[in-house]
């Protein structure tokens, strides 16, 4: 009895294993979505494409799926059989297939389906529908029309974030539908085809540089100049104020008043008294290096005396 229970959960576990596969291709059919179309570009020489994107984060193969751009196809009344008849078969068994997670897979609408695989036995035009079916030929994966004024060299984009399609003006096959980035490339292109050689670009980059330096050099002269002007001080050397008339005869205050102090010092220098010839040479040294004091304004006079030779000379007593 135990035997028996023991080889019915054998049994159910290995039925339940070859299930998962098919579980998981029936899950992983609904990942596989129309992402773009385009009636012919650059990319392409001329051919149309239908790019297939796989949504979900595992691997899926489109060989053994149905696609078609006859809207007949459509009819859901349609048996299984009768609308394969319609729809031109994917084959299987070739890894060209496989669309690994979050990719794509062109397919060329090109009506030569001897050149390989990926293409169809069909063409495109505006106004046709395209239509992508299950491997059972009736569940219907997904489908889109081909607006009237779709022109050749752009796209008719599906943008999944919003769940809405639009024109694209610059195709993205093999690519996401990001059109912030597609716009940004179409810019790059564009700057390409006018400038094919680089030379507005050169002078571009060159006016640049240059636009930087003189702006640096105006900015460091203005900025010299306001800290110039903050740190300068006016300098102004002026002569000491004179009395009396210009010319050879004009005279000092400070040189009249050291003229008087030396007439006093010799008429008392033979006194004998030493303490008052040296006071009065001290007040004649003052007299004689005193200048005015005034903000702003430096008094240069000479330094040189013959008082000091005087002094030393009272000091040695040798003055009489």
């Amino acid at each position: 009895m135990k035997y028996l229970k023991t080889t019915n959960i054998v049994t159910l576990a290995a039925a339940l294993l070859m299930l998962l596969p098919l579980a998981a291709s029936a899950d992983g059919s609904q990942s596989l979505r129309l992402s773009e179309v385009c009636l012919g570009d650059s990319s392409t020489r001329g051919k149309a494409w239908i790019e297939i994107q796989n949504i979900s984060y595992g691997s899926q193969n489109l060989g053994g799926f149905y696609i078609t751009n006859n809207p007949a196809a459509l009819n859901p009344e349609l048996s299984a059989p009768q609308r394969i008849e319609m729809m031109h078969l994917i084959p299987t068994g070739n890894p060209v297939t496989r669309i690994t997670p979050q990719n794509c897979l062109l397919l060329y609408a090109d009506g030569q389906d001897n050149l390989g695989l990926q293409h169809l036995d069909f063409t495109l035009a505006p106004g046709d529908i395209v239509a992508l079916y299950s491997g059972n030929g009736v569940d219907l994966l997904d489908s889109l029309t081909i607006p009237d004024y779709l022109m050749a060299g752009k796209s008719w984009a599906k943008d999944f974030k919003k769940d809405s399609w639009r024109i694209c003006d610059r195709p993205t096959p093999t690519q996401a539908n990001d059109y912030l980035q597609a716009k940004k490339n179409n810019k790059i292109a564009e700057f390409k085809e006018k400038d094919p050689h680089g030379f507005a670009m050169a002078i571009m980059a060159m006016g640049v540089v240059f636009s930087c330096l003189l702006l640096l050099y105006l900015f460091f002269k203005l900025f010299g100049k306001v800290f110039a002007r903050i740190g300068n001080k006016d300098v102004q050397i002026t002569p000491l104020a004179t009395t009396g008339t210009a010319g050879n005869g004009t005279r000092t205050d400070t040189e009249a008043a050291v003229a008087a102090m030396m007439a006093l010092t010799e008429a008392t220098s033979g006194t004998g008294n030493k303490d008052m010839d040296v006071a009065l040479i001290a007040l004649a040294l003052e007299a004689e290096l005193a200048h005015e004091e005034e903000s702003g304004i430096i008094t240069i006079i000479p330094t040189q005396s013959p008082w000091a030779d005087k002094a030393e000379m009272i000091a040695a007593g040798t003055l009489r």
